[in-house]
């Protein structure tokens, strides 16, 4: 896949009405408007639009540089009347109203340090300038607590250091979940030997498997960056800089499903295939079962690669039991009419869940793409396009605000981030199928078989893939 266009940021400074904003009829919210607007409606005297606010601060890089809403603010602070008020009409700007004003900018600005700042502005000479110059700003301000926070966040980010209050996503060390839970976690179902090299996949028990790489997944999703999921970012030649969480767990998924086809075809006894088929299906139940999603379509996609989709005997080996218990599962991560049924679901879902990433690529990319940065007719920032992408951003997040109540178990993860290590080459899966199940009598002379993704993989496998491409 082709290196994606750099983003620009855009340019509304040439416009014919510079105060001008559009409202949607319907329920009011900003569909558009210049940037000096924005940045009015952002310290809006009238009302604090909480909901516009995390929204603008979450996608601001896409039409704005940080020192240019940084110097926006700052005029705003000392600023007269509203910009968007008619000429004609008389404007009462009084001391309380300034005042309003003045708190509701450093309510911005504070909001913007403590919870949007790290992963928006890139460290370097160009920042710290800026955040030198909003210290000296704040020290010449008058005297309040928001003052007072604010000078106290700026010094934190001058030194490098956290600020307390910052909204983080839950995050643990590495991929191997080591900490301990709450005791109400239910007690691990572990084989008798714990030995990691000596485990064997079908003695493990499929809910404890489920929990295990639950823990690990979680950990990984927890670290996921907004930052990392605008701009395309774990698309770019760079991405490791860029999106290194995002493509840690899209690496997760692929070896996951890797692993799950490997598993399987490296069985050469039939009835031990079919015992593996069916484990996995186990294993996906219990995941379903604990929100866990993406390890859902990972384990399926495994399952539904061609290469072990085509083991016609040995799927017709796999128990009635198993069939059913893998029947809802294939109807829920559907992709019939853009997987709605696996929205709805996920709508309603409360955390701990771990969504299933690629959906939100593909969802990111369509409204990236599909929608313009500016207005076609008064060339206003389109400021639909980017609530779209911060509802989808904002969804992430709340995911990542709650952490699984289960007991890690170093052993059994020990062993699953070793397997999962070792992946197969599709071309050697392919042929080792072959080798398992030949194709029928009338091919027999001929030369072997060379892979070919097919329908097979699922739409969600290929969009999680795309970073490799």
């Amino acid at each position: 896949m082709g290196e994606p266009e750099q983003d620009k940021i855009v340019d509304s400074s040439h416009v014919e009405h510079p105060e001008k904003i559009i409202h949607d009829s319907e329920n009011g919210a900003i569909k558009a408007g210049t940037l000096a607007a924005l940045v009015e409606h952002l310290t809006c005297p009238d009302k604090l639009d909480a909901s516009f606010n995390r929204t603008f601060l979450t996608t601001y890089t896409y039409f704005s540089s940080g020192t240019e809403l940084l110097q926006l603010l700052l005029e705003r602070y000392d600023y007269a009347p509203a910009i968007t008020s008619p000429p004609t009409e008389s404007i009462d700007w009084s001391d309380q109203s300034k005042s309003v004003i003045q708190s509701r900018v450093m309510i911005v600005l504070n909001q913007w340090l403590e919870d949007f700042w790290d992963w928006n502005e890139p460290k370097g000479p160009e920042t710290q300038k800026n955040l030198l110059r909003l210290q000296a700003f704040v020290h010449g301000s008058e005297p309040s607590l928001l003052q007072q926070k604010l000078l106290e966040t700026i010094q934190c980010r001058l030194a490098g250091i956290e600020p307390r209050g910052t909204k983080r996503p839950l995050s643990q060390p590495s991929s191997i979940a080591t900490t301990s839970s709450s005791s109400s976690a239910p007690k691990p179902i572990l084989p008798r030997k714990l030995k990691p090299s000596k485990l064997q996949f079908l003695k493990l028990d499929a809910r404890e498997l489920a929990r295990q790489l639950t823990l690990m997944e979680s950990c990984m999703f927890g670290k996921v960056q907004p930052n990392e999921l605008l701009h395309k970012n774990w698309q770019r030649k760079d991405s490791l800089a860029l999106a290194p969480n995002a493509r840690a767990l899209i690496q997760f998924f692929n070896q996951l499903s890797s692993w799950v086809g490997s598993l399987v075809l490296a069985e050469s006894d039939l009835k031990k295939r079919t015992q593996i088929i069916g484990h996995f299906i186990n294993v996906a139940k219990a995941c379903h079962e604990l929100q866990n999603y993406s390890a859902v379509v990972s384990i399926l996609s495994g399952l539904q690669c061609a290469p072990v989709y085509r083991l016609g005997r040995t799927w017709a080996m796999v128990t009635q039991r198993d069939c059913d218990t893998l029947e809802p599962l294939q109807d829920l991560m559907s992709s019939e009419q853009n997987h709605q049924i696996y929205r709805n679901v996920l709508r309603r879902a409360m955390p701990p869940c771990i969504p299933f990433l690629g959906l939100f690529l593909k969802d990111l990319i369509f409204i990236e793409d599909g929608n313009s940065a500016l207005t076609p007719d008064e060339r206003l920032i389109n400021f639909s396009k980017y609530s779209m992408l911060a509802s989808m951003i904002h969804t992430v997040q709340r995911f990542q605000e709650a952490g699984y109540c289960l007991q890690p178990v170093p052993e059994l993860q020990e062993y699953l981030a070793t397997e999962l290590q070792q992946s197969t080459d599709l071309q050697k899966m392919w042929d080792k199928s072959c080798e398992l199940e030949p194709r029928g009598r009338w091919d027999k002379n001929r030369e072997r078989d060379t892979y070919t993704a097919t329908g097979g993989m699922t739409t969600a496998m290929v969009v999680a893939c795309m970073v490799f491409d």
